[in-house]
């Protein structure tokens, strides 16, 4: 029973919701990205968190961007396991509403600027009927009461959390020279998460129509198990006797046959031996010694299963969590840029240091959703308050250029690497093959001196292992394509809109289940898919 609680552990602890960039980091920070997927060499007000060595390009003055995207995720499951009622399994994540706020002053050649942002997570995700690695465990119930007449289940699973890791960013730039400009800055990041969940009602179905509630199946199946254990041992002692008159060595035939025991006797204990599991022809060689030695073993055999089912029934009684998961963290941000051939190319770099942070559980007392028993009978909370988890934001780098091929078109490319292997993150070591990278393309084309059309391309190869992926938290290959524009409303204000989606690259994992001692293989099979539109207004201000 136990499994079922550490799946929904998982569920919780792993779950993430990222939407562009590597495997907890977000870098769909800007309408300008979502219409070309690459900013990484920007010299606009998005700068600020793509290239902020890039700002000492901006006019002298005040400048300021506001951003925000709605975004929609729908995460899609499959399970082989055969005793499961439903093999696909549906998630909505949605973030109606995704941020990102910036500001500089630019003044000679210097440059100071702010950016506010959600660097990680940034909405919601509902699961109304749970995933498999929930339900799996329940399901085998199915496989390992089956011969007690249970034919299936039925449960009520559900789900739903929200995570949001708030980035506020700071620094300076500096012009050395006409070529190349330098950045040093940092970012506090504050994270939340909040998870709700339960499993409840669940029931077996039984042979003759009726259902019946888990636990209640299971205590009354330990019930049994309980009064076989004082039926063996009773029937243990019962054979003292017998074997201090001397007759221990004999078998029960023998005892008969030598009048030490009636026949009546004899067929009551050989045929109690068989009913708790015992071969009948071993039984037949058994000596009155051995029958006694066999009887106390199938004493605390059952008296083991009783306290592990009465035990398994506890948990599987109604179970909900209610936690706020609470961490910050803080991380040194450098850049250069560098301008080549009369400005004709622009390059863009920077490096985000790792963000060391951790999580700490606040959890209201009785939902903390119970794992197991201690000695003493009371329950052990996978959410105990105070508990802390390592969330670690990988450091990352970039690179990026733009190009401007004509005084119409440029072109702007763009890598980042994000060091997820240098993390502390639980089994990150058979976990992470290879740190996780992105490459990205996108064009602009001045259609009028006031309006551009742009489109994008950006491909991820994560790097996880298949120990990583589940279906509480995978990670898979992506392609995406963007498209949008720009409007100079005036030299003040200027208009940003455009809209992305992400294809993922499907992929299936094998697993197994034990029920009852037999290994039962499946195949999980996991894909998502990703929309959003985007809309930003920048501002410029003293000119």
């Amino acid at each position: 029973m136990r499994k079922i609680t550490i799946a929904f552990l998982s569920l919780m602890l792993a779950f993430n919701m990222t939407y562009a960039g590597g495997i907890v980091t977000n870098t769909n920070q800007s309408a300008a990205w979502a219409r070309m997927l690459v900013r990484d060499a920007s010299t606009d007000i998005d700068a600020v968190y793509y290239n902020p060595a890039g700002l000492t390009k901006l006019a002298d003055g005040f400048h300021f961007s506001i951003n925000s995207q709605s975004i929609f995720q729908t995460q899609t499951v499959t399970n082989s396991f055969p005793y499961l009622n439903e093999k696909k399994y549906i998630g909505n994540v949605s973030a109606p509403i995704f941020p990102s706020v910036y500001a500089a002053y630019k003044t000679g050649k210097w440059a100071f600027s702010i950016g506010f942002n959600p660097i990680g997570g940034g909405g919601g995700a509902e699961f109304k009927k749970g995933l498999p690695s929930i339900e799996v465990p329940i399901s085998s119930l199915v496989g390992s009461f089956n011969a007690l007449g249970v034919t299936g289940y039925s449960a009520n699973l559900y789900f739903k959390g929200t995570s949001v890791y708030w980035g506020l960013q700071a620094g300076v730039s500096y012009e050395v020279n006409d070529y190349l400009s330098l950045y040093l800055g940092a970012r506090y990041v504050m994270a939340k998460n909040t998870y709700t969940g339960y499993v409840k009602d669940i029931k077996l179905n039984l042979a003759d129509g009726t259902t019946v509630r888990a636990d209640d199946f299971m205590n009354g199946v330990g019930d049994n198990a309980t009064l076989a254990s004082q039926n063996a041992n009773g029937a243990g002692t019962s054979l003292q006797p017998f074997i201090d008159g001397g007759i221990g060595t004999m078998t029960f035939a023998q005892a008969v046959a030598n009048q030490s025991i009636t026949q009546e006797q004899a067929s009551l204990l050989e045929g109690g031996l068989i009913q708790l599991g015992a071969d009948s022809s071993a039984v037949s060689q058994m000596t009155i010694s051995d029958a006694q030695t066999a009887y106390f073993g199938y004493s605390t055999q059952y008296a083991a299963q009783a306290a592990q089912l009465h035990a398994g029934a506890s948990l599987m009684g109604d179970q909900n969590a209610d936690v706020t998961q609470t961490g910050s963290g803080f991380a040194p941000i450098i850049g250069a840029n560098i301008t080549l051939f009369d400005e004709k190319v622009n390059v863009g770099i920077k490096y985000e240091f790792k963000t060391k942070m951790d999580l700490t559980n606040v959890t209201p007392e009785g939902k903390g959703f119970a794992i197991g028993l201690n000695p003493d009978g009371t329950k052990v909370e996978m959410f105990p308050n105070g508990a802390v988890t390592n969330a670690d934001i990988p450091a990352m780098f970039s690179i990026g250029a733009n190009v401007k091929v004509t005084p119409k078109l440029n072109i702007q490319g763009g890598f980042h690497t994000y060091f997820d292997s240098k993390t502390d993150w639980k089994n990150v070591k058979t976990n992470i093959g290879h740190n996780s990278a992105e490459y990205a393309i996108g064009l602009e084309y001045d259609i009028t001196d006031n309006f551009l059309l742009s489109a994008g391309y950006l491909n991820t190869s994560t790097g996880v292992t298949n120990s990583y992926q589940s279906d509480l938290s995978y990670s898979l290959n992506t392609n995406t394509v963007g498209f949008g524009g720009a409007y100079k409303i005036n030299d003040m204000l200027k208009l940003q809109f455009g809209g992305y989606y992400v294809s993922y690259v499907k992929q299936s994992i094998a697993g197994s289940e034990d029920v009852s001692g037999t290994t039962v293989n499946y195949m999980g099979t996991y894909l998502k898919n990703t929309w959003a539109l985007s809309i930003g207004l920048d501002i410029a201000i003293g000119k």
